[in-house]
């Protein structure tokens, strides 16, 4: 059978590198000591199926049969689903410039010239567990820049696409960055910085404000982004 959907698998499976269970679906996997970038690349160039999806995190076999069916027959660039997306291989063969997983996502996304929207769940993906990293900022920072740069250029549903995808992940980032300074393990600069860089992108800045609902987040600004034991403690609960 045909391969019609590649998965690139960024985490560890905990077992040795399974194949699929289904026809159609190829995997393939990350090396242990081998960079996002560089293993993206490479899925990329090896990859047999009509479209693929990344697979940052863990994920389980829901509906997939039925992207399947649709993915088999559709001309979109990109086919949209519960919890995710998939993108022609074609589109991702030309990305070069990229220096993560989500950045690698996003530039697919901007890339694409139209999409369809489906309503099915082909998989269940784990719970983002993001970790503060100055690799992460980076790349958060570059895919908000990119954006800035191509925007006008996108079509009204690529735009709204690729925009909740930065929202989401810029409020994400902020939640775990901000316990990492209550906890010690990042210095309010860090992120001080990373906030102040973002005001160049101001579609964005003035959309987080919004997009993060746990708290104000000009009071957080305002307070250098310290918060309380108990702030802190709602803030745990909400990433659980």
């Amino acid at each position: 059978m045909k391969i019609l959907l590649t998965l690139f698998v960024c985490v560890s499976s905990g077992q040795e590198n399974p194949n699929s269970l289904y026809d159609g679906i190829e995997l393939i996997y990350k090396d242990e000591n081998e960079s996002e970038k560089d293993f993206l690349a490479r899925a990329a160039k090896s990859a047999k199926g009509k479209y693929a999806i990344v697979c940052e995190n863990g994920f389980k076999f829901a509906d997939v049969q039925s992207l399947l069916n649709i993915i088999d027959k559709n001309t979109s660039d990109m086919v949209c689903f519960t919890g995710g997306s998939a993108v022609k291989i074609s589109v991702l063969k030309n990305l070069k410039d990229f220096p993560d997983a989500f950045s690698f996502k996003l530039s697919g996304v901007m890339n694409c010239k139209n999409l369809l929207k489906t309503v099915y769940t082909p998989f269940n993906f784990e719970k983002e567990k993001y970790r503060y990293s100055e690799e992460k900022s980076e790349g958060i920072l570059y895919s908000a820049e990119t954006f800035g740069k191509v925007k006008a250029k996108l079509n009204k549903e690529i735009y709204s696409y690729a925009f909740n995808m930065l929202c989401e992940k810029l409020t994400a980032y902020y939640l775990y960055a901000i316990l990492a300074i209550k906890d010690g393990a990042v210095p309010a600069e860090k992120l001080i910085e990373f906030d102040n860089k973002l005001k160049a992108e101001i579609v964005l800045y003035l959309a987080l404000e919004k997009r993060f609902t746990y708290a104000k987040l000009q009071k957080l600004r305002d307070k250098q982004f310290r918060i309380s034991f108990l702030t802190a403690r709602k803030f745990r609960k909400i990433i659980k």
